[in-house]
């Protein structure tokens, strides 16, 4: 019995650590945005699936010659990003931030290995960049990420994420910021149904 009640609280402590889920994107909707100029949009929304309870949205074009369109929404569990012919772009899906402002985590991921994202699908390569916040301290990731048709996961080992300075820690995180870029002639088209970290 001496031996049992220790394996059982390591077990609940392992199963407790196991995932941390960062948004699902279930709640926190986000009607259909449209870009068609170079000016940028900033979105706050609130919900009980998403850490911190804030998720910030913030989409701009960087190129747009033929006045094409992005469009960008928050539905039934998905994060949409729909990018059209020669269309580039950049979304940044921001947590640690509320309607006053910053708002930090105060995350420790120190007993975490990597961040994952769950892709429901996505028709070309493009980038992802990952940072992560200890004060104004930051660690830094960034990959390109195949196209695939159906569902698949991406994952972003913690070991890959390169510190800017020596104040930086995973165990206090503050912000998280995710960055989706379209850099692609035949435009992109993604939806993103989960961010965690395990």
């Amino acid at each position: 019995m001496r031996i049992l009640l220790p394996l059982i609280a390591i077990i609940i402590t392992n199963v407790m650590h196991a995932q941390l889920v960062i948004d699902d994107f279930t709640t926190g909707e986000v009607n259909n945005l449209i870009f068609t100029d170079m000016k940028d949009q900033r979105k706050i929304q609130s919900g009980k699936n998403i850490i911190g309870s804030y998720r910030q949205i913030y989409a701009k074009l960087n190129q747009n010659p033929h006045n094409q369109n992005m469009n960008l929404s928050i539905k039934k569990g998905l994060l949409i990003m729909s990018y059209a012919y020669d269309t580039r772009g950049t979304t940044y899906v921001n947590y640690g931030i509320n309607k006053s402002g910053n708002s930090p985590l105060n995350l420790d991921l120190s007993k975490y290995k990597s961040l994952k994202v769950e892709f429901d699908a996505k028709s070309t390569i493009n980038g992802i960049n990952l940072n992560l916040f200890t004060n104004n301290t930051y660690a830094a990731y960034g990959k390109h990420v195949p196209s695939r048709e159906g569902k698949f996961v991406f994952t972003i080992p913690f070991t890959e994420i390169k510190p800017t300075g020596e104040s930086f820690t995973f165990s206090d995180i503050d912000y998280i910021r995710l960055q989706f870029d379209s850099r692609s002639k035949t435009g992109c088209n993604m939806a993103i149904s989960k961010i965690w970290i395990e």
